[in-house]
Parts: C-alpha cells; sequence; structure tokens
C-alpha cells in the first residue's frame, strides 16, 4: 500500500465536479473538458466556470492554457476528424489544421502562443510547432516512424518522443530553430519526454522493470526516481524544478496516488482526501498548485 506520509498533511484542497481537467496556469485557472456534453470549460480560483464550444463543433476538448488565458485543444467535426484551435481570454476562438492531416491533436501552449503537438496523416504520426501568427511547421525526429510532440516551454523549445524503426521509445528535444537532439534514459527500454520547464529542465518517464522518473537538465545530465513501489506517470514540471504525476501501486494497479518531487530529490506521495484509490495530477504551475482528476471530479493542492 502507498501511503501519502506528510505531503498530504500539509497541502490543502479544493475539489470541485465540473468535468475532466487538463490544465492550469499561473493564476491556477484551470481548463477542461466535459465528456458528457462535449463542451469545454474554464475555472477560476474563485470558482466561477464558464463553458464554450467551438462553434459548430461535436465536441470541443481543451487541453492547456497560459498565463494569458489564452486555451489550446481540439475539436471534432460531424464526421469525427480531430481539428485544433486556439481560445484567447475574450472567447475568441481561432481554428486550424495543418495541410493534409486527417487528424490534429494540440497538446501544449507557452505564454508566446506558441502551440505544439501532433498530427497524422497516411504515413503515421508526426509533429508541429504553431507561432502565434498561425504559421505552422511540421516535424519528424530522423528515422522515426512516429513522432509525438507534447510540451513546449517560452524559449520555443519542444519536448515530445518518438518511435524509431525497432519500436522502440526515446525522447527528444526540438529549439525553436528546428534542431532535434534525441535522448535516452541510461539501460531504459523506453524513454519519454513529458515536459520542459523554462531553464529547459525535462521531466519524463521511462521503463525497465516497471515505469520510473527522470529529470533531464539542460546540461544533458539525467537523474532518475521512484515512488514507494509504484509505476510513475509524470505531468509536468515548474520553472522551479518541482515534478509532479501518478503514482499506481505495483500491487493494486487500480490504485493512483499523486507525487510530488521536489528539487533536492524528495518524493511524496498523496491523495485527495476521500478521493478513493484514483489521485491523477495533470499539471503544476510556478506557485507549485497541482492540477488533477480524482474519481469524483477535480482538484487544486495547495502547497
Amino acid at each position: 500500500m502507498i501511503s501519502g506520509g506528510r505531503a498530504a498533511a500539509k497541502a490543502t484542497f479544493v475539489t470541485f465536479n465540473v468535468g475532466i481537467v487538463a490544465g492550469i496556469n499561473a493564476a491556477s485557472t484551470v481548463t477542461g473538458w466535459k465528456p458528457n456534453d462535449g463542451d469545454s470549460f474554464i475555472r477560476t480560483v474563485d470558482g466561477t466556470v464558464t463553458t464554450f464550444v467551438v462553434p459548430g463543433a461535436s465536441a470541443t476538448e481543451a487541453l492547456r492554457i497560459n498565463d494569458q488565458g489564452t486555451i489550446t485543444g481540439f475539436y471534432r467535426d460531424s464526421a469525427g476528424q480531430a481539428h485544433g484551435f486556439v481560445r484567447i481570454s475574450d472567447g475568441t476562438i481561432t481554428t486550424f489544421d495543418v495541410h493534409n492531416a486527417n487528424g490534429v491533436g494540440p497538446i501544449s501552449i507557452n505564454n508566446k502562443g506558441e502551440v505544439t503537438g501532433s498530427y497524422t496523416d497516411g504515413t503515421g504520426n508526426h509533429g508541429f510547432v504553431r507561432t502565434s501568427g498561425g504559421r505552422i511547421k511540421t516535424f519528424d525526429v530522423s528515422g522515426a516512424i512516429e513522432t509525438a510532440s507534447v510540451c513546449i516551454n517560452d524559449k520555443g523549445v519542444s519536448v515530445g518522443y518518438y518511435l524509431d524503426s525497432n519500436h522502440i521509445t526515446h525522447g527528444f528535444l526540438r529549439a525553436a530553430d528546428g534542431t532535434i537532439t534525441t535522448f535516452d534514459v541510461p539501460g531504459a527500454s523506453e524513454t519519454l519526454g513529458i515536459c520542459i520547464n523554462a531553464k529547459g529542465t525535462v521531466d519524463g518517464e521511462y521503463g525497465t522493470d516497471g515505469r520510473h522518473g527522470f529529470i533531464r537538465y539542460a546540461d544533458g545530465t539525467i537523474t532518475t526516481f521512484d515512488g514507494q513501489d509504484c509505476n510513475i506517470f509524470s505531468a509536468g514540471i515548474n520553472d522551479k524544478g518541482v515534478v509532479t504525476g501518478s503514482c499506481q501501486d505495483r500491487q493494486h494497479p487500480g490504485r493512483f496516488l499523486g507525487f510530488v518531487r521536489k528539487p533536492d530529490g524528495t518524493v511524496n506521495e498523496f491523495r485527495v482526501p476521500d478521493g478513493g484509490n484514483s489521485t491523477t495530477p495533470v499539471g503544476i504551475n510556478n506557485a507549485g498548485v497541482i492540477v488533477g482528476n480524482y474519481r469524483r471530479g477535480g482538484f487544486l493542492r495547495f502547497p
């Protein structure tokens, strides 16, 4: 059994039942979507909820929100095909597609309004970066058969993972000028870069016997970490180097706790009070506020 320990005792929680939470910004405003009706939502820290949809969409899924309140995500048309969107704080929505794609999945937005994600065409999955002005640059890691770009920082550096021809997963960084650097955790059977902060520090997860977490610093140095007999699923890193994510009990795989890894290497697990066996963080801001989902809805964890 994984224990919540000191981390749960120090923190305070706010829970709410709006929908599936996906992202948080500096003001602890969160965004996500409502699976039952196809709407997306914005929840401010005072509890005010605003819902929205992309006009004409059958479903709208908001995934990330930046500090200016700009949101990115995707929507589905009547045929079920996915397209990208950006919604600025005044409610104006701009939709976009990648040329010749049959599905577009924006995943991350930085404070400059740059978006990264993946798209699908007849040859597989590829990465893209969209500037705030709407210009889209597509890319693949050399030798990859699949490329997934999942996070972008304020310097325009994106991080993700790719699958090689031997079906082995590796991490990558793509600089703002398009230069791509690949990396692996030594000895790992797979390496996934998950997010990157303003300092160029990457959080992620890797496989050996089970699933573990790692930190990759800007100089390329990699540090690994674990929880208490659990599989690590990393969800984000803030500019102070604090990482959060989920910790799956290896003895009881249906049990998930949240974790916080501090820059000194300390890892603490936590659960939402009365949250049952499902506490799954999805992001963290620079104040250390963690957002996520639990069995009854969404939560904010204030340190």
